[in-house]
């Protein structure tokens, strides 16, 4: 039998910061996703690392996305830099360009090559 999270316990301390639906979801990936139950004093130490972050409620939600079991203000901050590294998708290059810059102006967008006369 698993153990589960006592939430009557944690969820005074999660929703505070969290506010009850992200509390609930932090909760429910623990249980079920990660099977770790939270206990009254993850839950405080997690609070401190939610709140180190700056937005508590985004560091949530990258816990969550990512999969991590707890969260760490200095992994946060290391996604944040990884993402701005990234590129974004207006800034990555379509299929498109890269033809219109192979054969110039004569390629349209349905892409038939034209004869430019």
């Amino acid at each position: 039998m698993t153990k589960r999270t006592d939430a009557e316990k944690v969820l005074p301390i999660l929703i505070p910061v969290l506010g009850e639906e992200l509390a609930l979801a932090i909760i429910e990936h623990r249980d079920i996703v990660m099977r770790v139950p939270l206990t009254e004093m993850a839950a405080k130490l997690q609070v401190k690392e939610y709140l180190k972050c700056g937005d508590p409620v985004a560091a949530a939600e990258t816990q969550i996305l990512r999969g991590w079991r707890a969260i760490k203000s200095s992994w946060y901050f290391n996604e944040l830099e990884k993402d701005a590294r990234r590129p974004q998708q207006s800034q990555r290059r379509s299929a498109m360009d890269a033809a219109r810059d192979l054969y110039g102006d004569s390629y349209h967008d349905n892409g038939i090559r034209t004869i430019q006369h």
